[in-house]
């Protein structure tokens, strides 16, 4: 009998997971528990469809067998959104995975889940990094456990396809490109269905013709005759003169219509934070919709750097300085900019003179920029 994957690592997570994944986040507990109820069948059906294919269920297999991929990872979940490196390390793990799985299609799975949740750019995709070993280190516990093959994990991937149609959402499936998952087996059986009752309708028609025949032969016969005697009758008319319509007007030529202007775009643009957070604000989000417009406009590259002072604790104005570059990449792929257009640079630090207060300060300093890259 089959399994439900995404049923036992539901109850293998339980409410527990959710709370710390919003403590972590700093966002609420509805919506993050919403935003992990859509990630973890939409991983489950990127896994699915890689091991739809005898080399991608090989190349599953191998990944699995890493080991990065912990299979014991949901018997240990105690300080695992903390914050601490263990996050950092389940996040940096789960970009590869996701990026491996999706691709280019990542950006659109996670504006498409922030737009959906109501949560950040940056929490959806830091709750999509997180997710993604929780759901690899159970499928290799179930690989394990089964002493599965690749095949074996081909036949366990293609029995989740009933479960998971009803639970992806329609717009998580044409971002991810999962249509052809879902859809196949309907559109085969539909195709069945219709070649079998076009048979059914051909061979009854068969059947039937030589007693319809035999009712009408008579009638035709009749009808036969009586359209010969009025084309004699006819041929004795006066034969009428046949008006000639006039040839139509020429259709003019279409006038092409002007190509679309570049949109211009002032860079470097300065993306500003608020003391200790990567959050955008309103201004900065405004600045990446007129950034990212200019970039898809005139197909640049750009680089993305993320600025600190020289105060506080180094360590930490460096990682806080990659987490905002990091939201500001994400707004731009969210935007609809090609992730390989953006090249991301490391933190650089400033020196701060002078007073607290206005340009030149520490204000200025908390801020990414978005240079074009040469």
């Amino acid at each position: 009998m089959a399994i439900n994957i995404l049923e036992m690592l539901t109850d293998a997570l339980g409410d527990q997971v959710v709370k710390q994944a919003s403590e972590y986040l700093g966002e609420p507990e509805t919506g993050t528990k919403s935003a992990l109820g859509m990630l973890l069948p939409a991983l489950l059906g990127g896994l699915a469809k890689q091991g739809s294919t005898t080399d991608g269920a090989a190349s599953l297999l191998k990944t699995l067998s890493g080991s990065d991929v912990d299979s014991g990872i949901l018997g240990n979940l105690a300080g695992l959104f903390s914050g601490g490196t263990r996050t950092e390390s389940l996040v940096g793990l789960g970009t590869s995975m996701v990026k491996g799985l999706f691709g280019d299609k990542v950006g659109s799975l996670v504006s498409t889940i922030a737009s959906l949740t109501g949560l950040k750019s940056s929490s959806s995709s830091n709750l999509l990094y997180m997710a993604a070993p929780l759901v690899f280190g159970f499928l290799k516990k179930l690989v394990g456990e089964r002493n599965l093959d690749a095949s074996g994990l081909m036949r366990l991937l293609g029995e989740q396809t009933g479960f998971l149609k009803d639970k992806v959402d329609n717009r998580l499936t044409s971002a991810l490109g999962l249509g052809s998952l879902f859809g196949e087996p309907v559109k085969r059986a539909a195709e069945t269905v219709r070649t079998t009752e076009r048979y059914v309708r051909d061979y009854t028609v068969a059947e039937e013709t030589p007693s319809i025949w035999r009712k009408i032969w008579p009638w035709l016969l009749l009808a036969g005759g009586l359209l010969a005697g009025l084309a004699m009758f006819r041929s004795c008319q006066t034969t009428e003169k046949v008006a000639v319509a006039p040839a139509p007007a020429p259709v003019p030529a279409a006038i092409p219509r002007p190509a679309p202007m570049p949109v211009a775009v002032a860079l470097p643009a300065k993306i500003y934070f608020e003391v200790g957070q990567d959050l955008l604000g309103e201004v900065g989000q405004r600045t990446i919709a007129d950034v990212a417009a200019g970039i898809k406009s005139q197909n640049l590259t750009v680089d993305i750097t993320g600025y600190t002072d020289r105060t506080g604790d180094v360590a930490k104005n460096m990682e806080l300085a990659k987490q905002r570059a990091g939201t500001v990449r994400d707004a731009l792929v969210a935007a609809g900019v090609a992730p390989n257009r953006i090249n991301m640079k490391p933190p650089l630090t400033i020196a701060i003179t002078g007073t607290t207060t206005g340009t030149g300060s520490d204000a200025e300093a908390r801020r990414v920029e978005i240079s074009k890259a040469y």
